[in-house]
């Protein structure tokens, strides 16, 4: 395989079939220094004007008050500011999420509020830079327009934009081969919120299918087994692993230490939690009360929950689906099926349709890995319209009347969406969550990549890649890797 990306001509290839190769047309001038900064600054405050606009439409059109914030700027203000010092940590949270919390004091004389937005507004540049530098710009602004579409009432509102962010940036440094950075990220992305615990796996599945199929990274005469330091595959694996789980044991020893009932507490909150109304179990028990098995609605926990017959044989289930389904995409993954970024993108579809706990805000998780892996898709569309239909549009509506009966609208809404998550994780899952116009991007994009692939690589690796570093690198369904090899 030629790595240098000697291409020939340079005539249009648009037409070629995947799979074939075909004439390639010239690249684009890249643009004078004085471009790139013009460009870069006009993208900046255009984003700038979109999230003020975010601001704007949140307040002062939907009326929406952040309780979230107001609990954030407590838990903040009791740890740094109250005696004892740095003992009371959140209690339906894990430990790091204090430093997200603590944005609301800095600066303490604007009201926190609009300090947590304007933070959690420069993430969001930050990971659209992100997106710029480790990605493609198009992935980027499909990823704008999904927060714009699906998040627009909590993206200034949540931390949770934090771990999402966290957690693609794990993605891209496996994706470049430092796997022991990625593990470090996913360590604090379970200090910050539990869930990237459940991509562990798919981390640890990526690196040892890397390391199985990666003959070039052997000393010379040792058997394909025998890398780094002649060390077993699952051996390197593990010690790499090791650098996130001791962050996470470590940094919830540190937090058990300064607060025993703190560090406790996030994981009995999340025990004890009914089914949440939003979640795809309680769209099951809305429809079995349609059937007539009876269904209330109780306020707790913060938020609203689906009580009746039914959450006694739906919890464990779901908690099973969940098993189940992360399993899947795992052994999936172990049999070269989906990528790393598919098994990413599956898994955190399979967290959030499964779970009895799901919000608006825990879109912000997935749309990173939506943007990544599928482009701009009609279905992550819908379902992001849906999630704003449901929240803020008809939930202000629906819940005003909640004390007595349940509004048909919202929960139809609800069982639609749920439904679209079901079944783009199932797609997810199978590999087929690309969509046609994305799919061909990626297929020029790789086309369009072949000479700058010996720079992603390290630099004793550059030569002569090996096809499975090729695949987590560059994230290609097999017709596309086909089309990098007739390069």
């Amino acid at each position: 395989m030629n790595v240098r990306g000697d291409t020939g001509n340079k005539e249009d290839t648009a037409s070629a079939p995947i799979g074939q190769r075909g004439p390639h047309k010239p690249l684009s001038a890249p643009l004078s220094p004085v471009g790139r900064y013009m460009r870069r600054g006009l993208e900046v405050c255009l984003l700038i004007a979109v999230l003020v606009g975010v601001w704007y439409v949140m307040t002062d059109g939907w009326k929406l008050v952040s309780q979230d914030v107001d609990e954030y700027f407590r838990y903040a203000h009791a740890f740094w500011l109250e005696h004892p010092h740095f003992r009371s940590l959140p209690t339906e949270y894990p430990p790091l999420a204090i430093i997200p919390f603590s944005v609301t004091l800095l600066p303490s004389s604007i009201d926190h509020h609009v300090v947590f937005a304007m933070w959690m507004g420069l993430l969001v540049l930050v990971g659209y830079a992100g997106y710029v530098r480790y990605s493609t710009r198009q992935r980027a602004v499909t990823w704008i327009i999904y927060l714009l579409l699906g998040t627009t009432a909590v993206v200034l509102a949540r931390y949770d934009l934090v771990p999402a962010l966290v957690t693609l940036a794990a993605v891209w440094a496996a994706q470049r081969g430092q796997y022991r950075l990625a593990y470090g990220l996913l360590g604090v992305g379970i200090l910050l919120k539990l869930y990237p615990g459940f991509l562990l796996p798919v981390m640890m599945v990526a690196e040892w299918r890397e390391l199985k199929q990666s003959p070039h990274m052997l000393p010379a005469g040792k058997s394909r087994w025998h890398v780094r330091g002649h060390r077993l595959p699952l051996v390197s694996m593990g010690l790499d692993a090791s650098v996130g789980v001791l962050l996470a044991l470590v940094g919830f020893g540190v937090s058990f230490v300064l607060s025993p009932h703190g560090t406790m507490a996030a994981f009995r909150y999340a025990l004890d939690r009914p089914l949440q109304a939003e979640s795809t179990p309680a769209s099951l028990m809305w429809l079995g009360s349609v059937l007539g098995v009876p269904m209330h609605a109780v306020f707790s926990f913060g938020a609203y929950n689906a009580v009746g017959p039914l959450d006694a044989w739906l919890k464990p289930l779901s908690s099973l689906a969940l098993v189940g389904g992360c399993c899947w995409v795992y052994w999936r993954q172990a049999r070269g099926q989906l990528s790393l970024a598919q098994a990413t993108l599956a898994c955190l579809c399979m967290v959030v349709v499964t779970s009895k706990l799901l919000s608006a805000q825990y879109l912000l998780w997935v749309l990173p890995f939506a943007a990544e892996v599928a482009g701009v898709d009609a279905l992550w569309i819908a379902i992001c319209l849906l999630t704003t239909l449901e929240y803020p549009i008809l939930f202000d509506a629906s819940f005003r009347q909640w004390t007595t009966t349940y509004t048909t609208p919202y929960m139809l809404v609800l069982a639609i969406r749920n439904g679209l998550l079901l079944y783009v994780t199932v797609q997810a899952t199978l590999g087929r969550s690309l969509s046609r116009a994305s799919h061909d991007a990626r297929h020029m994009l790789a086309l369009s990549s072949a000479d700058t692939l010996s720079a992603r690589l390290d630099p004793p690796t550059a030569i002569s890649p090996a096809p499975g570093y090729l695949e987590e690198t560059l994230s290609l369904r097999p017709e596309e890797r086909r089309a990098v090899d007739d390069i």
